[in-house]
This record gives C-alpha cells, sequence and structure tokens, in this order.
C-alpha cells in the first residue's frame, strides 16, 4: 500500500465517523455529504419532483452514508439508487418511484453517452427486403430503453416534458425509449414489440430475427411501424450488411 492511499484510506475512515476533537473533520465531512446529496438531486431531479425537496434530502443522506461516491465524477454517482428506493418503505405508497428513478438514471447515461451518427433513413432506400433482413443493427451509444409493469414512462415524462404527455396515464406495463438525435435527449413511450425488437438488435440478432421474434412474441405488434420508429427515432447508428445469423 503506497503512502498517498494509505492516507487516503485513513481520511475516508474518519470522515465516516469523525472524533468529537476533529472539528475540521465534522465540517468536512458535512461539506461532502452536502455535495453528495446535491449530485444526487442533480441526477434524479424527477424524483424529487415526486418526493419533494425535504423528504428527497432525507432519503439522499441515508443512501449516501451507506454508498458514498466511488469517483470524484459525481455525474455518474446513483447507481443502485433507484433499487434501493425499491426497497425503501416509501414504495408503499409510491410503487412507481422506483421506476422513474430508473429512467432518470437512463436518462443521466443516455446524455453523457459518447457522440455518434444517427442512421440516414435515406441510406435504406436502396436496399432489397432481403438485405435489410440480413443486416446487423449497431445502436447508438446514447440510446437506452427498458420495460416497467407500471406505467413510470408517462409519469417520468408528464413530468420532464409536460407538453408531450398529461399526467394521466393507462394503469399498464409500458416501455421507454431515450435517445440523442441532435444533441438533447429526447424520451418515446414503446409497446411490448418494439421494446422486444430493440433487446433483440442489442443480443446481435440480424433484423430479419428481431422482427420475427416480436412477431412471434407479441402478434398484435404492427413491425413495419415499429421499425420505422425505431430509425426515425435515433436510436441505430449503422447498419451491417450481408450478416448472416
Amino acid at each position: 500500500m503506497s503512502d498517498l492511499f494509505a492516507w487516503q484510506h485513513d481520511l475516508a475512515r474518519k470522515l465516516q465517523r469523525p472524533r468529537r476533537r476533529d472539528p475540521a473533520l465534522h465540517v468536512y465531512r458535512n461539506t461532502v455529504l452536502k455535495g453528495t446529496i446535491d449530485a444526487l438531486a442533480d441526477n434524479y431531479p424527477t424524483v424529487v419532483m415526486l418526493l419533494g425537496d425535504a423528504m428527497f434530502t432525507t432519503l439522499a443522506r441515508a443512501f449516501a452514508a451507506r454508498r458514498p461516491p466511488g469517483s470524484p465524477v459525481l455525474a455518474h454517482y446513483g447507481a443502485g439508487f433507484d433499487r434501493w428506493l425499491g426497497r425503501h418503505p416509501v414504495a408503499a405508497d409510491l410503487p412507481y418511484l422506483s421506476d422513474v428513478a430508473r429512467i432518470d438514471r437512463l436518462h443521466t447515461e443516455s446524455h453523457l453517452a459518447a457522440d455518434a451518427e444517427c442512421l440516414d433513413p435515406a441510406s435504406l432506400a436502396e436496399m432489397s427486403a432481403d438485405q435489410w433482413s440480413r443486416c446487423r443493427a449497431q445502436l447508438h451509444p446514447a440510446t437506452r430503453f427498458d420495460w416497467f409493469a407500471l406505467p413510470a414512462p408517462d409519469i417520468w415524462i408528464a413530468h420532464r416534458h409536460p407538453d408531450l404527455a398529461e399526467l394521466a396515464p393507462d394503469w399498464q406495463p409500458q416501455g421507454i425509449l431515450l435517445t440523442r438525435p441532435t444533441g438533447g435527449v429526447e424520451p418515446l413511450t414503446i409497446d411490448a414489440g418494439l421494446h422486444r425488437i430493440l433487446m433483440a438488435l442489442k443480443a446481435g440478432l440480424s433484423v430479419g430475427a428481431a422482427a420475427l421474434q416480436a412477431a412471434e412474441l407479441h402478434p398484435d405488434c404492427c413491425i413495419t411501424d415499429a421499425f420505422r420508429i425505431l430509425i426515425s427515432s435515433g436510436a441505430v447508428a449503422t447498419l451491417t450488411p450481408e450478416f448472416e445469423p
């Protein structure tokens, strides 16, 4: 163990339980804790909206005490906060809170992801149906998606983008797709068929195999519309032609 690492380890230990004769450490610890809580609020703004500042601060302090930041880059802080909320008693009154926190996290990941060009829909015009079917799609680095048992996507969008949705969701399972086609992260609710297509493409299946899987599992899904939404949303970065399954 290097001298620097040993000093840092000892300081971290003292900050967790500072002694009364070290008032400077108490001040420093409180400053660090406030910075951690502020970072968590910045990374989970929709959760703050649902809970209010006072309740969120109480929960964030408890979370930070158990899971302090592991990196000085606080923009990434909060991994696992959604699962932690799901186990907290507050989830009894707000069963969708954990899912909303999950979407907040996906939004942060999408925002911080690497830049890349989105697939130009015009590039598909010269492809035959067979060529398109055999392509493998590479999702854009900023593409994030998930599926939820409750309408957390509608709730999240209604709070973050009130111009796109009203807070009157149908209480049915729902998915969300987050993309970043023009610099800002854009949310889109998706059905089970499109979610299955995204899962299949992420796993490396060809376009045709993904379409077949979605059609078999969700026969009500319009595969053509699903791929149209997928491409126009900016979720795909590139296509690799002549993919052999």
